[in-house]
């Protein structure tokens, strides 16, 4: 069994002159981003032992994006947005105005998402203002036995952590059938955790979740080596033959790295039944409505130019950090863009910079982060070393 580094598999293109293409993006300006990710703390509770943030100091670092460039996003971005998350460096629920945050949110017609370690859903007010526009919350476990989950992820009590998902299942099945949120489980696989993943999706089961999400572990420090599955395919393939059976037994669906997603067993109908329930709603019917038209921006924009968005995050996302930065991607040792607090985010999007990196999709002299892409998105397909490689971005920490 080869293991691939990418989520799925790439698609080498041929080239496009770059006069081309730099002709054709300012003629045909892309599309708005329908998913935007707001960094809110850098601030984390939990020491991770191979996250890039805390290995790099910036969880350390203290920096919480300030309420008024919130404020700001909010009036100049997210109106014409159908997807926010709180992810991506610290983490969101710890921040001091995250509360604040979630109250601003529930004035817009979007849907959130947030990905958490789960330690502060406790929080006194979190989930009564969380839920209403919630349509995704992904849990990061990293194991199934407290002794791992703890020492992969330092300063975690598996105890509270499990207690906190309860709450959260309680909470989100009190809700009508049509507003509830999908609930997954996350899992970065390697030799330190790799034996309990059909643990994890037998818990999965028990907590009530949707989904078990997972991810090979991307190397950042040669300290990190020997966590990598490289070494034992064997093993590996053995361990999700059986996180895929019990994924079965239990109704849980599973996302592998390199494969289609396993769906949970359900009746027939009963997605199209949550679709249009969750449709009724008129926020989120709003919201499915922008989304579907973003789609339809994206595709009318490649016919217009004749050229193909070659990567969901250039043409569909952009990070929105704590000190007012922006990226195009959460992959290490992308670029930053620009800033909010010196441009507006419209000029970002459409700027020198976005378009650079678009341009490097076409004429084969892409971004060196775009060549070592751990979502498969990238120009040519990677190199498998090129992702176990130490990358990090300079002004980690100060953005």
């Amino acid at each position: 069994m080869t293991l691939k580094p990418t989520t799925r598999t790439p698609t080498t293109h041929p080239a496009v002159p770059t006069a081309k293409v730099v002709e054709t993006l300012g003629r045909v300006p892309p599309p708005w981003p329908t998913w935007i990710n707001v960094e809110n703390t850098l601030r984390c509770n939990l020491e991770c032992i191979w996250c890039a943030q805390h290995l790099v100091g910036s969880t350390r670092s203290g920096v919480d994006m300030p309420l008024a460039l919130f404020d700001r996003i909010v009036d100049q971005v997210l109106p014409r947005v159908s997807r926010l998350s709180f992810s991506v460096a610290g983490e969101p629920t710890i921040a001091p105005h995250f509360l604040d945050f979630l109250d601003r949110v529930n004035t817009l017609d979007i849907t959130t998402e947030l990905v958490t370690n789960a330690t502060a859903l406790h929080r006194p007010g979190l989930l009564d203002r969380l839920l209403p526009r919630l349509g995704l919350l992904i849990a990061s476990l990293d194991g199934a036995r407290p002794e791992t989950v703890e020492r992969i992820r330092a300063g975690a009590r598996h105890a509270r952590i499990l207690e906190n998902l309860q709450r959260f299942q309680r909470a989100r099945l009190a809700r009508p059938a049509g507003s509830r949120p999908e609930f997954m489980l996350a899992m970065t696989l390697s030799t330190a955790n790799i034996d309990e993943l059909p643990d994890l999706v037998d818990l999965a089961s028990r907590l009530g979740a949707d989904r078990v999400a997972c991810c090979w572990l991307e190397v950042l420090d040669p300290s990190l080596l020997g966590l990598s599955l490289h070494a034992v395919p064997d093993r590996v393939e053995e361990r999700l033959a059986a996180a895929r059976a019990m994924a079965v037994r239990r109704g849980v669906g599973l996302d592998l790295p390199g494969e289609p997603p396993l769906s949970p067993r359900q009746d027939p109908g009963a997605a199209a039944r949550r679709v249009l329930s969750s449709l009724r709603g008129g926020a989120r019917r709003r919201s499915a409505l922008r989304a579907a038209l973003a789609r339809a921006a994206v595709r009318a924009w490649e016919l217009r130019s004749g050229l193909g968005a070659r990567c969901s995050f250039l043409w569909g996302r952009a990070y929105l950090h704590a000190g007012g930065a922006v990226s195009p991607c959460c992959v290490q040792g992308r670029p930053y863009v620009g800033n909010l607090h010196e441009r507006s985010f419209e000029a970002i999007w459409t700027g020198p910079e976005m378009t650079a990196l678009r341009v490097g999709m076409f004429d084969g002299a892409p971004h060196a982060a775009c060549t070592r892409c751990s979502q498969g998105q990238g120009p040519v397909p990677a190199p498998t070393d090129a992702w176990t490689a130490p990358a990090r971005n300079p002004s980690d920490g100060q953005r």
